[in-house]
Formats: structure tokens, C-alpha cells, sequence
């Protein structure tokens, strides 16, 4: 029996969450044939079968998160267990991820939790089960972990029982659909996560400036005139990075492990982009060496990709500092959480019209244990310079 193991996706990811079984119990495979759908952290992928045989058993369900190495299926393969291994050299198919597994710590995935909660209790070596759980179904909350790491006892669910103990106030019941419980699954899972993880390590500030962008939105209509597809979110992320050059804190990541922060010396620009699942960043690389059309292009690519869920795991990757535009939407102004592990992010808004000029606003976001105040508010103050004077910097549509 082969047993099938959640491999080792890159990235530092831990976990995925099983969004799709492509088989069931009792289905003959090939080789090289989807088995499951899996998100993780950094993307959706689809992760193909390395042997061909019946499944005799899947041994998680649609929604639950899994870590790297656990067993995932069961494969008759009608050999021997002494026989039945891959063979080390074989190609794999162009969306096959690294099929390396790696061990982790015994902590069980049974019980309710987030990845958060569950990375927290496998570095401190606890074992969720014996945690009790005071959230929705018994989901162990941080709270609840905090708790048990100060005092490892099983934790009693001690407020439900003070519920409507006097006798004088009778339990008012809600009727039937008056209240829905929504679950954390899929992409919304991955942002609960993630953005609970920024604002808790990172001392978050925010610095804003208003633009006058009526040069800017001059030049994005003459090209478009022309025929020449720009946009302003494209315009923004290939003129950052030379602002980004002259304050290089701007451009780090923080290693939380090590308790210290890795400048970067390429410039990989996030892009947030709102999806029917979520909020999702892909990275334009090196868009300090892309012109305005070749930024502007990829970006219309990408987030029609990420629309449709169909971006690989390396457009997800190894951004440097993000760029969110709200203003597409119409938001005249946003407290952006910045996009962990980076250090900060620039929110853009929509433009609105004063006095016969356009005017924009920006706000710049930063972890204050990196950033002081004076840094980020000349950092946009520059960029303020860059985009109302274009000749300020040499670029290119």
C-alpha cells in the first residue's frame, strides 16, 4: 500500500488546506494523474499522483489543513510493501511539485485550529489535543493557547456555564437564520492568518500625503490615446522602486526566527488585487529593470489569473514591499496592514478632481521597530516629489 504524503511545496510552507479531492475511494489513477487540490499560504496547487493503482483510502476531508509530511491517501498499487517505492530519477509534469517529505513535530490535526495557532503550539513542542478549546465547535484559540502555556492544564469551558443563571432573566432565544456562523476556509483562512500575524508581531504606523497627479494622469492618457495600455497602479510600481533605492529599510523582510530584518537589493513589487475568494498578492520581479508597459501588462495578466485562481507558486513569491490600490475602487484614503514579512506598504487611492487639478492620496504603512517616523514621511514626501514632477526621475511608458 503507498501511502501518499503531502509534499514539501517550498517556501517555508508548513501546512496546506485541502480546497478539492479530484478522486475518491475505490477510483483507479495514473500516474502523474491530479489527486488533490491543495492551498497553501502562497498558492493553489494541484498536486499529481506519483504512482499508478487504486485509492484504498483518503484520509482527510474537503477544508481541513494538513501538515507537510502527514499521509493523505492510501494507493494500492498491488505491490509489496518491500517493492513498492518511486523511482528516485523520474520527469515530472510541469505543475508536479517537489515530492520531498519532511517529518514534522506529532501534533495533532484532528483538533479544531488555525495554521497560526498550530505553528505556535509545534515550536513550543505542545500537542493541541490536550488544549481545550473555548471557540466555535471547540476550535482552540490563541487565547486558549496563551492560557495552556502558562498553566499546561486542559482548559474548561468556564463561560458557557454563567449563561442566564438568574432566575429573574429569562434566556431570550433569536429565531431560526437569525444568525449564520462563518468559518475561516480556503484564501479567507490564509488572510485571517496572515493578517492576525502582522498586526500582532508588527508595531504597525501610518504616514499619508496628498498628490497632485495631474501630471501623471496627463501622461497615462496621451499613451492611452495612443494605443499604449498603462496604468496608474503600473506607472506607481515602476517609478517605487527608484525611491525604494534611497531608503533601503523600506525594502526588507523580517526574519522571525532570527529576530532580524534582510535588506533586499532587487526590487520585487507586490500587487494586491481583490479576487471573488479574496485578497491575493502576486510579485512583478525586478520591476526596477521593466518599463511602464511591460509592469502594466503583467499586471493585467496576473490579476486576471488570480481572478480565475490559476497563478504558480513563483508569482506568489519573494515580494519586497507591496503596493495596494484601493482607489479603483473608490476609496479616498486606507490604513493599509502591511503584507508579512515585509516591512511596509504603500496604499494608492482613487482620483478626484479639485480647483481643475487631480488629486490623489497615499498612505505608507511601516513596522516601527524598523522604520522611525521621519524615515516613512520622507520616503512619500520623495515619491510625492517623483510623481508630481516626472522629470524629477528618468523613466519610460
Amino acid at each position: 500500500m503507498y501511502e501518499f504524503k503531502l509534499p514539501d511545496i517550498g517556501e517555508g510552507v508548513t501546512e496546506g488546506e485541502i480546497v478539492k479531492w479530484d478522486v475518491k475511494e475505490g477510483d483507479e489513477v495514473e500516474k502523474d494523474q491530479d489527486l488533490v487540490e491543495v492551498m497553501t499560504d502562497k498558492v493553489t496547487v494541484k498536486i499529481p499522483s506519483p504512482v499508478r493503482g487504486k485509492i484504498a483510502k483518503i484520509l482527510y476531508r474537503e477544508g481541513q489543513v494538513v501538515p507537510v509530511g502527514s499521509t493523505l491517501l492510501q494507493i494500492d498499487t498491488g505491490e509489496t510493501a518491500e517493492t513498492q517505492q518511486v523511482p528516485e530519477k523520474e520527469e515530472k509534469p510541469a505543475e508536479a511539485v517537489q515530492m520531498k517529505q519532511v517529518p514534522l513535530p506529532e501534533v495533532s490535526t484532528h483538533v479544531l485550529a488555525s495554521p497560526a495557532v498550530r505553528r505556535i503550539a509545534r515550536e513550543n513542542g505542545i500537542d493541541l489535543s490536550k488544549v481545550g478549546g473555548t471557540g466555535e465547535a471547540g476550535r482552540v484559540t490563541l487565547d486558549d493557547l496563551e492560557r495552556y502555556m502558562k498553566s499546561p492544564q486542559p482548559a474548561a469551558q468556564e463561560k458557557v456555564e454563567e449563561v442566564h443563571t438568574s432566575p429573574h432573566i429569562p434566556a431570550q432565544k433569536q429565531p431560526a437564520g437569525a444568525e449564520e456562523i462563518l468559518e475561516m476556509h480556503g484564501l479567507r483562512r490564509i488572510i485571517f492568518d496572515k493578517m492576525t500575524k502582522a498586526k500582532q508581531i508588527m508595531p504597525h504606523f501610518t504616514v499619508m500625503e496628498e498628490v497632485d497627479v495631474t501630471s501623471m494622469m496627463s501622461i497615462l492618457d496621451s499613451a492611452r490615446a495612443r494605443g499604449i495600455k498603462v496604468t496608474v497602479t503600473g506607472f506607481l510600481a515602476r517609478i517605487v522602486p527608484s525611491v525604494l533605492k534611497r531608503y533601503p529599510y523600506l525594502n526588507a523582510i523580517y526574519d522571525e526566527n532570527k529576530k532580524s530584518y534582510i535588506l533586499k537589493k532587487y526590487y520585487n513589487i507586490g500587487i494586491a488585487v481583490d479576487t471573488p475568494d479574496g485578497l491575493n498578492v502576486f510579485v512583478i520581479k525586478n520591476a526596477d529593470g521593466k518599463s511602464m508597459v511591460e509592469i502594466s501588462a503583467e499586471i493585467a495578466d496576473k490579476a486576471s489569473r488570480a481572478r480565475e485562481n490559476k497563478l504558480q507558486l513563483d508569482e506568489v513569491q519573494d515580494s519586497t514591499f507591496t503596493i495596494t490600490n484601493v482607489g479603483t475602487i473608490g476609496g479616498i484614503m486606507s490604513t493599509p496592514i502591511i503584507n508579512y514579512p515585509e516591512v511596509a506598504i504603500l496604499g494608492v487611492h482613487r482620483v478626484f478632481d479639485r480647483d481643475g487639478k487631480k488629486y490623489m492620496y497615499l498612505s505608507l504603512s511601516c513596522d516601527h521597530r524598523l522604520i522611525d517616523g521621519a524615515v516613512a514621511t520622507r520616503f512619500i514626501v520623495d515619491l510625492k516629489k517623483v510623481i508630481e514632477d516626472p522629470n524629477a526621475i528618468i523613466y519610460e511608458i
